[in-house]
């Protein structure tokens, strides 16, 4: 018998992951939640995590809407679209969410909350401060000394100290 509608796909469009990872990455850097957003869209929540996550498209209408809700082009939810491999087999990416893809969104969810948290302080010493704090972290990172063996600080003398002078 033959079924009415679309038929189930076996796995999502990448392209409307992206979008929905975007469009949770917004949400969360305004520090609201999906019914919040949901009700002032006329949505239900349950519709706003469906987009979230990919397995429902945004239709370009209600794109334009969200942009205009969170004050951002409607670009910002392509951006860095392109830099993505694409999925091996013609633009579906599976639907049970992988390992690297659970990691990726729990590293966007930390930075994101970051950010918030850094939008929040007024003082810029302190700024400057957890800025120059998060450069040298990087730093130390891609140096790839920060393996978990590195050996531990020497109390009292920071790096300024050992480079014996001042910013």
């Amino acid at each position: 018998m033959k079924r009415r509608g679309r038929e189930k796909k076996e796995g999502l469009n990448e392209v409307d992951v992206f979008v929905g990872q975007r469009l949770r990455e917004l949400r969360m850097l305004a520090g609201l939640s999906q019914s919040d957003v949901a009700s002032a869209l006329g949505l239900t929540f349950q519709q706003l995590q469906k987009y979230e996550r990919g397995f429902n498209r945004v239709s370009s209408s209600r794109l334009f809407k969200l942009g205009q809700f969170f004050r951002v082009p409607v670009s910002v939810f392509f951006e860095g679209l392109e830099n993505r491999q694409p999925a091996a087999d013609g633009g579906e990416v599976p639907a049970a969410g992988g390992g690297e893809e659970q990691e990726n969104t729990l590293q966007s969810r930390e930075a994101l909350m970051l950010a918030r948290y850094f939008q929040s302080i007024r003082d810029p010493q302190i700024r400057a401060a957890i800025r120059e704090l998060a450069e040298r972290c990087a730093e130390q990172q891609a140096d790839g000394s920060a393996s978990g063996t590195a050996p531990a600080p020497k109390r009292g003398r920071g790096r300024r100290a050992e480079q014996g002078g001042h910013a």
